[in-house]
């Protein structure tokens, strides 16, 4: 066994063996993360828990602004455009970033009280935040830079390193002061800044450019048309904690937060599966092979939502481990929150469709209208009803953006001469209905223990009785991968 195993990771092709460790990598994160939710929920009451998931939240959101994402579309994009001087290209737009960053510190630097109001965060976090919005973008830069150029040792080297620091050094100061909300987030800073700082030197040093018209150019006429879009998956993502600390406070924005880190979990799924998807649907599209896409589609959309089940009906006994009795009632934002990642998958799979031929306007249109509509009910509702109408209200806006990236993939495939018939739009809209019904549902199970184990029990066996259907469908996404590699 372990010698086929050696030969399987040996026979795989460059791309495929950085996809493995970065997708490992993933995991680790997201994993240490979520192993370090108890610790931290019994270590910091929950008003300073809620100020420290406030902060990274917060911290999302002016990156937008400070780095125009460019570490990612940006950079892709640039290094196929200037292949002969990837080096060069990489440097500036490190270069150009940490100019944006320090204009927006000086912006804040004039405005700081009104903005310390709007954020709900005292000046020192506001500090913390720049600092590591400065040293953040060269080590995402860095990382996405070798991964496209399928070198993972040294990236998977400092991510463990990193990944083991960040909660190492955070735990340390959270038990040695008072300030814990704040010690907490320095441990964050500190690592990210130590080791952004290292890439930024070396980057620079390896390019030799800090700035040239071309290329400063060329990232921002490609990423500044983008910026609502990324501000739009933002409102989307985290519009409802900012919301919910301004009307009801740092309490309840945690245990809102705490539904959501349990649904973090999914979206590791979602990720890893949309990672392998996505290249594999490309290539498929090149090949005029689009009627191939339908039966994986069906196959993955079932693996989903039957993630997505097990999730609603673990989410007691997953709160019970993961946090203290102060954030019991988080329980019941789960199935939302968990039904809403479910949205998540299926509209990114129709969004590629249509970044695949460059129909890119809707995207940006219809992120931008659900955005509106997610601030507006939840403006409305969150007053009116408590945080956790939050959860609902997301949940209904990820379908409508459902809906509305599926309309879009459908004109982008007619415009294109593709079958309607790429994806399987009345099973989609069958499990979809099956997946909301069961939301509500498993509310009301909540509180029998022996048939909520007992539909986790089901769900096992139907996944047993069609492992084959599954590892099929992956195994063929794979094998494509190798033949393309080849």
């Amino acid at each position: 066994m372990k010698l086929n195993l050696r030969k399987m990771y040996r026979n795989m092709s460059p791309a495929v063996r950085t996809s493995f460790w970065f997708t490992i990598c993933n995991f680790l994160q997201r994993g240490i993360a979520l192993f370090t939710v108890p610790v931290f929920t019994r270590l910091l009451t929950t008003q300073e828990y809620g100020i420290c998931n406030v902060y990274f939240t917060w911290a999302e959101i002016f990156i937008v602004f400070t780095s125009l994402q460019i570490p990612y579309e940006g950079l892709n994009n640039g290094l196929i455009r200037y292949e002969e001087d990837k080096d060069g290209y990489t440097s500036a737009a490190a270069g150009l970033i940490l100019v944006i960053t320090l204009l927006v510190s000086g912006v804040y630097l004039l405005l700081r009280n009104p903005i310390d109001r709007m954020t709900g965060l005292n000046g020192m976090i506001m500090k913390l935040m720049f600092i590591q919005l400065l040293f953040n973008p060269p080590l995402m830069l860095w990382l996405n830079r070798e991964r496209f150029d399928f070198r993972y040792r040294w990236p998977v080297a400092v991510t463990v390193i990193s990944t083991v620091l960040n909660p190492v050094i955070s735990i340390i100061a959270v038990c040695n002061t008072r300030y814990k909300a704040e010690a907490r987030i320095i441990g964050s800073v500190l690592t990210q800044s130590f080791f952004g700082f290292l890439v930024l030197c070396m980057l620079i040093y390896r390019g030799k450019v800090f700035f040239k018209k071309e290329y400063w150019h060329f990232a921002l006429r490609f990423n500044l048309p983008l910026i609502f879009y990324y501000l739009s998956q933002l409102i989307l993502n985290q519009a409802d904690r900012v919301m919910i600390n301004f009307f009801e406070g740092s309490g309840k924005a945690a245990l809102y937060s705490m539904a959501y880190t349990a649904a973090t979990i999914m979206m590791l799924l979602v990720s890893a599966v949309n990672g392998t998807f996505a290249p594999w649907m490309y290539r498929k599209l090149k090949q005029g092979q689009a009627k191939d896409i339908r039966r994986v589609a069906g196959g993955l959309c079932f693996l989903i939502a039957g993630a997505t089940l097990a999730m609603s009906a673990f989410a007691p006994d997953l709160l019970r481990i993961m946090a203290t009795e102060e954030y019991r009632e988080a329980i019941w934002i789960i199935p939302p929150v968990s039904a809403g990642v479910f949205f998540v998958f299926l509209y990114t799979m129709f969004a590629n469709m249509e970044m695949y031929f460059e129909e890119n306007k809707g995207i940006l249109l219809v992120s931008i209208l659900c955005s509106a509509v997610n601030l507006l009910l939840n403006g409305i509702f969150i007053p009116a009803c408590g945080y956790m109408a939050a959860g609902w209200t997301t949940l209904l806006c990820y379908g409508l953006l459902t809906i509305l990236h599926y309309l879009l993939m459908k004109r982008a495939c007619r415009k294109n001469r593709i079958s309607n018939a790429v994806f399987p739009g009345k099973l989609f809209l069958a499990v979809s209905f099956f997946v909301i019904g069961f939301s509500f549902v498993i509310l009301l199970v909540y509180r029998w223990n022996l048939l909520r184990y007992g539909i986790l029990i089901l769900e096992a066996g139907v996944l047993l009785i069609s492992r084959k259907k599954l590892t099929g469908i992956l195994r063929q996404m794979g094998n494509e991968d190798k033949k393309y590699e080849k």
